[in-house]
């Protein structure tokens, strides 16, 4: 309501983001305004009830809610690519409860349990030093690819989980020949889900005067190549994974001054609770 007195006590403003992607691998229109400069809103009320919602965080859509309502200038969350989701999350705690995050770790050398304040604005930087390296040399042929956007990510995670639960429930069966059976079959869409992954990740492909982009075809080419190529393309992305993934704080155990690296997760339901 643009006549509304209480206007002027509406969020503001905490921080401004500068997206580790630098705006790129989004559609058109999907960034609203600056994206080295994005403005981060704290989170309200009805945001952390999102992330109290076990069903909307296992489908993602909690995660793109709170980034609808906190970094408004990415108008379309799902479209977003993977690598931009953790530095969005890790700057929307910042903007809510400040750059500390109260954590605990028990030392590897004395055993004894530690708290201290973790920096996240260490991740933030950590990120921002990145550069996505979209190029993979194969024999003659020139690999373009791309990170996952989060919806595609969210639906391989989903459906990667919901086969893990699959084979817990397997091992109950009794008959050994349906059991073999479900086993191969599912083992069968854990794989096709793989070759899905891949493929979605594989943006073009030049090889002498051609360039393919269809789907189809790289689906059909990865499928029929020799194993060489593929392990190529994987080992490539695994890394890229690596690189684009939380990385531990050096932490020094206050009773004994022994050097420990402390990892911490985004798992929603507890990242954003104050600490």
């Amino acid at each position: 309501m643009e006549n509304n007195p209480l206007q002027k006590y509406y969020r503001q403003p905490k921080i401004y983001l500068d997206l580790p992607s630098k705006g790129k691998f989004y559609p058109n229109g999907a960034i609203d305004g600056d994206p080295s400069k994005l403005p981060v809103f704290g989170m309200t009320a009805m945001d952390e009830i999102m992330f109290k919602t076990p069903d909307a965080l296992f489908n993602g859509e909690a995660t793109v809610q709170v980034i609808k309502s906190c970094i408004p200038g990415i108008l379309h969350p799902w479209s977003m690519p993977q690598l931009d989701v953790d530095a969005c999350l890790i700057a929307i705690r910042i903007a809510t409860y400040g750059e500390s995050l109260e954590t605990t770790f028990t030392c590897n050398s004395c055993k004894e349990d530690n708290k201290f304040d973790l920096d996240l604005t260490k991740s933030l930087e950590y990120y921002l030093s990145l550069e996505y390296e979209n190029t993979i040399i194969v024999g003659p042929m020139m690999v373009t690819v791309r990170p996952l956007t989060y919806k595609e990510a969210t639906e391989i995670n989903t459906k990667s989980f919901e086969f893990r639960r699959q084979l817990y429930n397997v091992a109950g069966l009794e008959d050994e020949e349906i059991k073999n059976n479900t086993l191969n079959d599912i083992y069968k869409k854990i794989a096709d889900l793989s070759a899905k992954g891949f493929t979605t990740a594989i943006a073009k492909i030049e090889v002498e005067d051609s360039v393919v982009d269809d789907p189809s075809y790289i689906q059909e080419w990865l499928k029929n190549s020799d194993k060489e190529f593929f392990d190529s393309i994987r080992t490539h992305l695994e890394k890229t994974n690596e690189k684009w993934s939380l990385k531990s704080q050096s932490v020094n155990c206050v009773s004994c001054n022994t050097e420990n690296k402390v990892a911490f997760g985004l798992d929603n339901s507890d990242f954003f609770v104050k600490r």
